[in-house]
């Protein structure tokens, strides 16, 4: 049943759909900063009609063009660290994704095995509330023969009475953790019902090696979605550095224009142009020096944010070994 509602989860998730979702928009970013590495050529064609009254009479001039419209030539490499800085954001997502995606398996195998232990804390109360009622209609009887007296039907009646209230309140949980795991599944809690443990023992866990190579860190997703954010935070930073260069842009428009459509593709009809422009900014009020800034703080923000994320992780890794080692001692 968990390997089943485990493919549900990856089906009807919303905040796993949320995140994929996020990879979209993460990649689109990358093809469009990718785009400005190639100039944008066009073509296009009209006509248009003129008169001077005083010196002719009306007339049409037609044209056709291709126009390559201000291509920038990254000399200094800002197109490709912006593009660089998109594709680590990207890689970042992916990251992010992978870590939802098992947040949320985890969180849907522990709901599922907290309903288990629910079902069987159920069947352990129902089994003593059963036995409270047998006690109580014995100590009634004792009562009645003489043999017990009124406060030992009165603590009788106040056992069955607890075991009873703890019964719905283990009920109740039982509810709640079965909208939990419907919640997860992307379900109203209304449309899912799941059967009932009623197993004399729960189901075994799979046993965890209590002694892992600290490398096995390096996989979790969290940790390589912040490490993606500090390179993406780093090339930013040349992006950033590189407006303080000129900046070298290139346009080229060349076409054919004639009175004449009829003969409007010939060589005579022909013009063109070619542009070079550079430009470089004099006096921004420190505009560009306030972006490097803003890039390295942003960098030394993801910086910190990556090691804490390690210290957290090593945290949870340390917490759980603790408690598998202090749990199996409790069992034992």
């Amino acid at each position: 049943m968990l390997n089943d509602l485990q493919d549900r989860l990856l089906k009807g998730n919303q905040t796993l759909a949320s995140s994929a979702a996020a990879v979209g928009v993460a990649q689109a970013a990358v093809t469009s900063s990718r785009a400005s590495l190639f100039p944008a050529i066009g073509v296009s064609g009209g006509a248009s009609r003129t008169a001077n009254v005083a010196t002719s009479p009306k007339g049409t001039s037609y044209s056709v063009q291709g126009t390559l419209s201000s291509w920038e030539i990254d000399l200094w490499g800002r197109v490709a660290a912006t593009v660089d800085a998109a594709d680590a954001r990207y890689q970042a997502s992916r990251h992010t994704f992978a870590a939802t995606r098992l947040s949320l398996q985890a969180t849907l195998a522990q709901t599922y095995f907290s309903m288990l232990a629910a079902d069987a804390l159920i069947n352990v109360i129902e089994q003593t509330v059963t036995a409270y009622k047998s006690s109580l209609n014995l100590t009634q009887n004792r009562y009645q023969g003489g043999v017990a007296s009124a406060a030992d039907v009165a603590q009788a009646q106040t056992q069955l009475k607890s075991a009873q209230a703890q019964l719905v309140e283990a009920r109740l949980q039982r509810a709640q953790l079965e909208h939990a795991i419907a919640s997860l599944l992307g379900q109203a809690p209304a449309t899912l019902t799941l059967s009932h443990w009623s197993a004399e023992h729960l189901p075994q866990v799979p046993q965890i090696p209590l002694q892992l190579p600290s490398i096995l860190l390096a996989r979790r997703p969290d940790i390589a979605a912040a490490a993606a954010q500090v390179a993406a935070a780093n090339a930013q930073i040349g992006a950033a550095d590189a407006a303080f260069l000129p900046a070298l842009t290139l346009s080229v428009n060349g076409g054919f224009r004639n009175n004449d459509l009829g003969s409007l593709i010939q060589a005579a009809n022909k013009f063109w142009s070619l542009g070079p422009t550079v430009a470089y900014a004099l006096f921004d009020g420190g505009a560009r020096r306030a972006a490097s800034d803003s890039a390295r703080a942003s960098y030394d923000q993801t910086v910190a944010s990556y090691r804490q994320t390690v210290l957290t992780a090593l945290q949870e890794v340390e917490d759980n070994l603790v408690a598998a080692s202090l749990l199996q001692e409790e069992m034992g």
